[in-house]
This record gives C-alpha cells, structure tokens and sequence, in this order.
C-alpha cells in the first residue's frame, strides 16, 4: 500500500506555540493535498459523591466552549481565505489524549503535528508534559515542532537507523516528503559495539530499500556510545529540517527521572521530530489525563 498523508491533526490551545505547530501543518496539507484538522479540549472538572459525577464550573466550562468556538472559526475563515485546503475544526471536554485519539480512530488521522517548547523541567518529569504524554500515547505517527522552527518545509531530511523497527514505514515517510517537499534523505547508520552487525544489517536494507526506489540520498555509519548525541550533533552538521525517528520499547520512553533517548533528542535540538508509529496499536492506553481530574469525594461513615 502506498504511504501518504492525507488527514492531518493538530490540537490547538491557540497559544504562539500551537500556532506555529498550524503554520506548518497548513503548508504540510497544501503539500500532500490533504485535510486538515484543528481540535480544542476544553478542560473539565469533575466531583465523585453519592450523587454521582459532576462538573465543577459548569457555567465557566461553557463560557470557555463558546470562547474556543468563536476562535476556532475565526481561524477556520482565516486559512480557508489564504489557503485552498479543506479544513474541519473540532472542539472536544474530554481528555486531550482521549479526544485526540478518538480523532485519529474516526476520522483515519495519519500524523499529528504538536508544538514543544523543547524543555523537560522538574515538573514536566513528575506531572508529565501534554506533548509528550500525547507523543507517548497518541495511535498515529506524531510530528513535535519546536517553538523556535521558522522554516514550513523539509527538504534535508535526517533518517537515522539505530533500532530494528518501523524501519520500512520510516523509509516509506522519509521518501514521500522528500518527494513533496523536493528534498533529499540523509541516512545515518548509528550504533554502539553490541548492537553493530544488527544495526549495519539494516542500514545496507535500508540503503538497497532507497536505491530500488529511486530516492536521492547520501549516506554514514557512525560509531556512538550515545545515539541522541550522535544523531543531534549530525543533524546540525547537515542543517536538518526534520529527523525522522521510530516508535520503539514504551517502558524505556516513560522512565522516570532518567534522560532516557527522547527526552535528550527533544531538550537536544529545535529540529521537528517525526515520531513513526503504527495506527491503533494502544487503542486501549489511556493514562491519567493531567489537565482535567477527578475529585473524589469520600462517602460518610
């Protein structure tokens, strides 16, 4: 089956960070001649008693709904005016997680594009972060745009080959925005002594993988006792605009207090990261929404 993009979400708290996440995306869409999705969570707040749930501020939860309906449109009017590309605009009181994933399930979303501030703070380690709770959790390929991306194409594409998995998708996606955004692949072979003959096996299948599809690209291993740095550090050297990486091993995202792989490429560099998943493979996670909470009451005596 032929990869492409043809329904793109964002999720939108009309901050300057979701809006530069949209600015891309909008070029994004132009590009593949796809559909574009801005969704809102408005937060909800809820009490657990005898009587059952409640909401907490019922009459400010629709305030803020109508106030998120009047931006949507206007940002709706504004895109549909500039640009010809089909827009839907969504407006959910779930959990983000939960609505974003409900979008992805009804309407076949293929990528969402978030924005990140790139910073992992004390806070961001004990709470968690919705960019990356979303990254972790999200049942599609998720593409994080750092605040500080001014570019709207990817025509220097980094495609590192470091884990034996969703190799051939990322493959797939690294040669189709190459295609549409008329770039080339860079193919960076990165591996530490334990895992060199596995790792090399794949980067030469990924080199023939790229030759039989015609697909312009240069190529090198490297050596590395520290992926994340290696792979950053080559990502400048080759001006990138986009480092396609693989979903891979959860346990190892959600480490606690460690600086495990993501967290470094995310806090490492103001490169967008494409993360390769497959669809609806956690249909069934659904972690502990950090924005709106339950409070429950205890029942007396």
């Amino acid at each position: 089956m032929k990869t492409e993009i043809k329904t793109i979400l964002v999720p939108t708290d009309f901050s300057d960070l979701s809006k530069n996440a949209l600015r891309v995306a909008v070029k994004m869409a132009q590009r593949h001649e796809a559909k574009l999705i801005i969704s809102h969570t408005v937060h909800t707040y809820y009490m657990i008693d005898r009587g059952g749930k409640q909401v907490i501020g019922a009459d400010t939860v629709q305030e803020n709904r109508n106030t998120a309906k009047t931006k949507l449109l206007e940002l709706q009017t504004s895109l549909n005016q500039e640009f010809n590309i089909t827009i839907e605009t969504k407006i959910s009181s779930e959990s983000i997680l939960d609505s974003i994933n409900e979008l992805i399930l009804t309407n076949k979303v293929d990528i969402v594009v978030m924005g990140t501030s790139g910073r992992q703070k004390i806070r961001q380690f004990i709470l968690g972060s919705n960019s990356y709770n979303i990254l972790l959790n999200a049942n599609c390929s998720v593409l994080l745009i750092p605040e500080t991306f001014r570019k709207t194409s990817f025509k220097k594409i980094l495609f590192p080959v470091r884990v034996n998995h969703e190799l051939d998708q990322k493959a797939d996606l690294s040669i189709l925005l190459a295609e549409k955004n008329g770039g080339d692949i860079n193919l960076l072979g990165v591996g530490d002594l334990d895992k060199m003959e596995d790792v090399k096996k794949d980067y030469i299948a990924m080199k023939r993988n790229l030759m039989l599809k015609s697909a312009d690209y240069e190529s090198e291993f490297q050596l590395s006792h520290d992926n994340a740095e290696v792979i950053i550090q080559a990502a400048i050297d080759k001006e990138s605009d986009i480092i396609i990486l693989a979903d891979q091993d959860e346990d190892s995202w959600k480490s606690f207090m460690a600086d495990n792989f993501f967290k470094k490429m995310i806090n490492g560099t103001d490169i967008p990261l494409l993360i390769v998943k497959s669809k609806l493979d956690r249909i069934n996670n659904k972690p502990e929404d950090l924005m709106g909470y339950d409070i429950t009451m205890p029942i007396p005596g």
